[in-house]
């Protein structure tokens, strides 16, 4: 007897690695063909490549995001004066705004800070 709780409990049978293929569409016909082993490890390789500069892009900003004060008091640590006499210090997150675009259909073009207030509204030109 066979219900179909059952059924959609049982996994799905995984292929056997001596079944399994990788395809990729010939630069020459444009037709799907069986990769080479060659080809097979290029690709594997530059797949390695580019996750692995993405993890470094992405450390790179996490450090970025740590580095900013998240408090008045933690931004007041950061303050120092240039050998031109002026006072430079990072800003907490609270202060920092982000600002984003918008294009109406009417061709207006409204630009708009986090706090959600309209800060200007321009004609696009062609």
């Amino acid at each position: 007897m066979c219900s179909a709780g059952a059924w959609a409990q049982q996994p799905a049978p995984e292929p056997a690695a001596a079944d399994a293929m990788m395809a990729g569409i010939d630069a020459r016909t444009g037709k799907l063909r069986r990769l080479t082993d060659t080809e097979i490890a290029q690709l594997s390789a530059k797949a390695q490549s580019e996750a692995a500069a993405a993890a470094r892009s992405g450390q790179r900003a996490n450090a970025a995001w740590a580095a900013i004060p998240l408090t008045g008091a933690e931004a007041e640590k950061t303050l120092r004066v240039l050998p031109n006499g002026m006072s430079v210090a990072s800003l907490p997150l609270s202060a920092m705004h982000s600002m984003s675009a918008q294009l109406n259909a009417d061709g207006t073009l409204v630009i708009t800070e986090s706090d959600a207030h309209p800060v200007a509204a321009q004609e696009v030109s062609e």
